[in-house]
Parts: structure tokens; C-alpha cells; sequence
């Protein structure tokens, strides 16, 4: 079995895994674990692209003086 067979097999048994679960779990409960991961996505995406070619250098910290 190639690679590309095994991951198409693996995630067609993760969504008829969620088809069948999903039924069973409140509405309430999926939309806040939803909003929970891709709140963190966007999160660590944010910070990633918030810096990105700011054009901004870090400054050393002044030395006291005893350094």
C-alpha cells in the first residue's frame, strides 16, 4: 500500500469517526471546542505574521555600571 493510500484510508476513517460521534455531542459543546482550536491557529498564526518585515530591530539592553 503507498503512502498516498494509507493516508487517503487514514482520513476517510477520521471523518466516519466524526460523522458518527458528531451526532452524539451537543451543539454547544461542538461550536466552543471549535472555536477553541481555531482560535489557537489564528493565535499562533497572528503573532507569526504580526512581525513579519516590520522593518524593526531589537535594541540591547543598556548595561548598569557594573557591566
Amino acid at each position: 500500500m503507498s503512502r498516498r493510500a494509507l493516508g487517503m484510508a487514514a482520513g476517510k476513517l477520521v471523518l466516519s469517526a466524526a460523522a458518527v460521534i458528531k451526532p452524539v455531542v451537543p451543539q454547544r459543546l461542538r461550536r466552543a471546542i471549535d472555536d477553541r482550536f481555531f482560535g489557537a491557529v489564528f493565535q499562533v498564526t497572528r503573532v507569526t505574521n504580526d512581525n513579519y518585515d516590520s522593518s524593526t530591530r531589537e535594541v540591547p539592553a543598556a548595561l548598569d555600571e557594573n557591566g
